[in-house]
């Protein structure tokens, strides 16, 4: 734990950023309400306000619910107070997911907006360099697609398949694409944007999007489990997500379970249920499964996959007692079928059935670049 005294300008920026923060996340607020929720005093907050309005982070707008702000830049008995937002061209920031089948972009200006977004597939077999290759690609045509000035960009988030440490951005383990394991994804992407780049593991940073925006957000514990071409889990608790020091954690598909030894993702990923299901009904992709079957046509076939991952969640509930499970994969028929399957085993536990959005897995992403621009992550994370 870090005891070093604060110095006055670390005060200064660290209040700026609170009271940033607090405009940023209310959309729109008065002095009033950031006095009562900060505990500043109101000459402080009225200092910062004018210091961030000076600096373009800042600018009054209407109150939410159409009322127009006076003009006045304090606020005083018998006056209407001023209402401010961000100003969503201060800043804008970029955000990476990918994995061995494909790697999708977006770019969101200061109020949070995505005001880009790609995808591109992979090609089966991809190798590192064209990972790297695409992903570099693709961010150079957001920030091309935006209008903003290139020094107006925060940073760029990662989420990147396999166990990565979260402070030097490296991928410690993944295998699916040759030649990933042990490389710096933050250092290739900083040499080359000059930006500052945070990387984290997607099936976590997909597991925080879902909490702060998507289908969990009313949740306090969240377990995630991601099936695209391997099995992912994350765990979000009040907000944090768990890592084992630096590394992420929860790599949950090469866990082995029964006599067997077969490892759970194995079984429950993309290929190998599809592989079981070709063999029944001669079905050769997902989008012919889901334009042919039905829920419970698949599910007779796919006992071994109900089973395992039944036996998974139940054991990961056993461990961690999330409030809710959050099941998600590329195609709603996996995500309902496997969400079925562990709703049988977690008769008390809400279990959620949710179809992977590239577009809410890179705002995960670009919250690790706002988390950081905000001061909101541990130092030791």
């Amino acid at each position: 734990m870090n005891r070093t005294p604060l110095r006055g300008d670390d005060v200064r920026i660290r209040n700026e950023k609170l009271v940033l923060n607090i405009i940023f996340r209310i959309g729109t607020a008065a002095q009033s309400q950031v006095v009562q929720e900060t505990g500043l005093k109101a000459p402080t907050v009225f200092r910062i306000f004018a210091k961030l309005e000076e600096e373009g982070y800042i600018r009054q707008c209407p109150a939410e619910g159409g009322e127009e702000p006076n003009g006045e830049t304090m606020e005083r008995k018998g006056r209407r107070p001023s209402f401010y937002c961000v100003n969503p061209d201060a800043h804008y920031a970029v955000g990476v997911d990918f994995s061995s089948l494909a790697a999708s972009v977006i770019a969101v200006d200061f109020a949070n907006h995505v005001i880009h977004q790609a995808t591109e597939a992979f090609p089966p077999g991809v190798h590192r360099a064209q990972v790297l290759e695409t992903i570099e690609a693709l961010i150079r045509g957001a920030t091309g697609a935006v209008s903003l000035p290139p020094e107006r960009m925060m940073g760029i988030g990662i989420a990147s398949p396999g166990v990565v440490n979260t402070v030097t951005g490296r991928v410690v383990e993944y295998a699916r694409i040759g030649g990933l394991a042990g490389y710096a994804m933050k250092e290739h992407f900083e040499d080359r944007f000059a930006v500052p780049v945070y990387v984290h593991n997607n099936a976590s940073v997909i597991a925080a999007s879902a909490y702060h925006y998507g289908a969990a957000r009313n949740e306090k514990s969240l377990l995630a489990i991601l099936v695209r071409s391997g099995v992912g889990g994350a765990l979000v608790n009040h907000g944090r997500l768990f890592i084992n020091g630096t590394d992420t954690a929860l790599e949950i598909g090469r866990t082995t379970l029964g006599p067997a030894a077969h490892t759970l993702e194995s079984v429950v990923a993309e290929q190998p249920m599809l592989a079981v299901l070709s063999e029944t009904f001669g079905v050769r992709s997902w989008e012919e499964v889901q334009g042919r079957l039905s829920c419970d046509e698949v599910s007779r076939v796919l006992t071994d996959a109900c089973r395992m991952l039944a036996t998974a969640v139940t054991n990961l509930n056993h461990i961690f007692h999330p409030e809710a499970v959050l099941l998600i994969s590329r195609f709603p028929i996996i995500a309902e079928v496997l969400g079925s399957a562990a709703r049988a085993a977690l008769p008390g536990v809400r279990v959620i059935s949710s179809v992977y959005d590239p577009v809410e897995a890179c705002y995960g992403a670009t919250d690790l670049v706002f988390q950081h621009f905000f001061g909101l992550t541990d130092p030791a994370a």
